[in-house]
């Protein structure tokens, strides 16, 4: 059994990589759909700024199209959802 080291985790193959891209990109998505759940349910005025809300909008959208670019599986399917639970966050605010 090899032992597991910074060396051999950094080289490991690009489908481990994949992997773990998906599990924090998930984190991410599920960090964004709870603050989604606390604007829906919100009773006063939002606190979040625009800067927030649309710079975030700005970076998904770009780390999206770099993903495309590159086809980069985990990127591509974890800014998607970034980007559509930032967008929607951005409307209920907004709205």
């Amino acid at each position: 059994m090899q032992r597991l080291t910074w060396s051999n985790f950094l080289t490991s193959s690009e489908r481990h990589w994949d992997v773990a891209g998906i599990l924090f990109g998930a984190i991410a998505g599920i960090a964004l759909l709870g603050q989604l759940i606390t604007e829906i349910n919100r009773h006063g005025e939002s606190t979040l700024s625009m800067t927030f809300l649309f710079g975030y909008v700005v970076v998904f959208g770009f780390w999206l199209l770099y993903g495309m670019r590159f086809k980069r599986p985990a990127i591509i399917v974890t800014n998607a959802v970034c980007l559509f639970l930032q967008s929607w966050i951005a409307i209920v605010v907004l709205g």
